[in-house]
């Protein structure tokens, strides 16, 4: 829960944000006694910077020092809609159309943007600046990847599958010997070289003479 948000200069922010551990003069005049309050809620300050997008979370706990700090990124759109409420209410019923768009329209099913009217109570029809903006919130879904308009009518086009992630795996490179992974095509590929690597005879073991003491060292 934020308190209270501090805004400093840009310059007094980038010494702050080096410097969390030392003491400052607006924590200690700003300071919260209580980190957590008989509801579970967390009291902090939001620390600001001007011509600063970034944010830092601080809860100093009586002190003058960041003693609990978080790194916000991006704070400055969520301060913009803090600010003016009549924004964070347009925002909430564009989030929930987009939803309701995307869970229902798709491949061969198109939603009625007039009936939007009576839900959300927003015209899209009549307010091309809120439809521009409610297809680009569409098209940052990862699960769509185009749209099309027949007069009032919307549909949607979804991936056939799931977005592939990358897997990392770990590999015990010392196992298969050494692996040289620059470019040339006269070069087999990596994995054939992990290949070639585990079916090459591996050199015989290396015996003890039969002389030497356990514990001599290894010339």
């Amino acid at each position: 829960m934020i308190d209270k948000v501090i805004r400093l200069s840009g310059a007094e922010f980038d010494r702050f944000s080096y410097n969390l551990l030392r003491d400052w003069v607006f924590l200690r005049d700003n300071s919260i006694d209580t980190v957590v309050d008989s509801e579970g809620r967390y009291h902090c300050l939001l620390v600001v910077g001007d011509g600063r997008r970034d944010a830092i979370l601080v809860n100093s706990e009586g002190s003058s020092y960041a003693r609990y700090n978080a790194f916000i990124p991006n704070v400055e759109g969520l301060l913009t809609v803090g600010q003016y409420p009549a924004l964070a209410a347009l925002n909430q019923k564009l989030t929930g159309i987009v939803d309701h768009i995307a869970g229902h329209a798709g491949e061969g099913v198109a939603v009625d943007l007039q009936d939007l009217e009576t839900e959300f109570g927003v015209d899209l029809m009549r307010n091309g600046a809120l439809l521009n903006t409610v297809l680009g919130m569409l098209n940052d879904r990862p699960e769509i990847t185009d749209y099309e308009i027949d007069k009032n009518l919307l549909t949607l086009h979804r991936r056939t599958k799931p977005m592939e992630q990358a897997v990392a795996r770990v590999v015990d490179v010392h196992v298969f010997g050494t692996l040289d992974l620059s470019a040339s095509e006269e070069k087999p590929s990596v994995l054939q070289q992990i290949r070639d690597a585990k079916q090459a005879p591996r050199s015989p073991r290396k015996e003890r003479s039969p002389d030497r003491q356990k514990g001599d060292a290894e010339l």
